[in-house]
């Protein structure tokens, strides 16, 4: 069961792949809750990074969080909406931008409740919620920068159609700097936006240039809560076989202060996983 291996991250990276065989798996975020799931083709199993966001949404919203709006942004499996749906919240919203992860989202709500009572819908960020304003949003958006023209044409080689598509792991810059813009409409005025950014999006960079956009002082405010450090998973057969160009793309970026990472003596990359607060800056 996940969620009961993270304190040992290599028993945690083995079991990961024994489970991809088996093609469900369970996963445990503490107050006996525990979350069913199969894994699809091209819809992203639950990794290391989204149980530790989790664990930390388990720890840190009260009762009161569960009577209020939530919206889990870029859904994916459906696993923080369905652990919202847990621990009693009602008032429900789960977005995707693939039509393939709200399916199989909807899928595990029933494997896990047996009735469908979250509100799914398929559009990028916060398309098709108008003016709809939440008191929780939760984002876990894709962990890598945008790649090389150069990369991008290995990745599309390497990939075939069953694969997962570039843009579920790539492009993460990009896409935090839309949501850092979209954020403020929709989050209410003593609501928090909680977002899991992985180090190769070049968190600095993204932060900077948005501080910098709304010269000095940015309608949101932020604040660094937790991080971990994660070993580098590549997710499908694919981007593992393109493993040393991947490398190359970090280490470009590295040098250019638009990534940050380590490297052990057997040559396996390390990243922070850094999760963070948002809300409407005071005035």
């Amino acid at each position: 069961m996940q969620g009961l291996l993270d304190h040992n991250e290599t028993a945690a990276k083995k079991h990961l792949s024994t489970e991809h065989i088996e093609n469900k798996y369970k996963i445990y975020f503490g107050l006996g809750l525990c979350i069913n799931l199969t894994h699809a083709p091209k819809v992203f199993k639950v990794s290391p990074a989204g149980i530790k966001l989790g664990d930390y949404l388990v720890r840190s919203l009260d009762s009161s969080a569960f009577r209020q709006s939530f919206l889990d942004l870029g859904t994916g499996t459906g696993v923080h909406a369905l652990l919202m749906r847990k621990l009693g919240n009602n008032d429900i919203i789960a977005t995707d931008i693939s039509e393939i992860s709200i399916k199989q989202a909807k899928f595990h709500e029933n494997l896990n409740f047996k009735n469908n009572k979250i509100e799914f819908h398929t559009g990028d960020l916060f398309e098709d919620l108008s003016e709809r304003r939440f008191q929780t949003i939760v984002f876990n958006p894709p962990g890598w920068r945008t790649p090389s023209q150069a990369l991008i044409n290995k990745l599309r080689k390497a990939d075939p159609a069953t694969e997962l598509p570039i843009q579920a792991m790539f492009y993460g810059d990009e896409v935090v700097s839309r949501f850092l813009e979209q954020l403020p409409a929709h989050l209410n005025s003593k609501g928090k936006a909680i977002i899991g950014l992985n180090s190769l999006i070049g968190i600095q960079d993204v932060l900077s240039r948005y501080i910098q956009k709304h010269r000095g002082t940015p309608p949101l405010a932020y604040k660094l809560i937790e991080r971990h450090t994660i070993p580098l998973l590549y997710y499908s057969n694919g981007w593992q076989s393109i493993e040393k160009s991947l490398k190359e793309e970090f280490e470009k970026w590295s040098k250019q202060d638009l990534a940050a990472y380590s490297t052990d003596v057997h040559g396996n990359i390390f990243w922070s996983y850094e999760i963070i607060e948002l809300y409407h800056r005071a005035t």
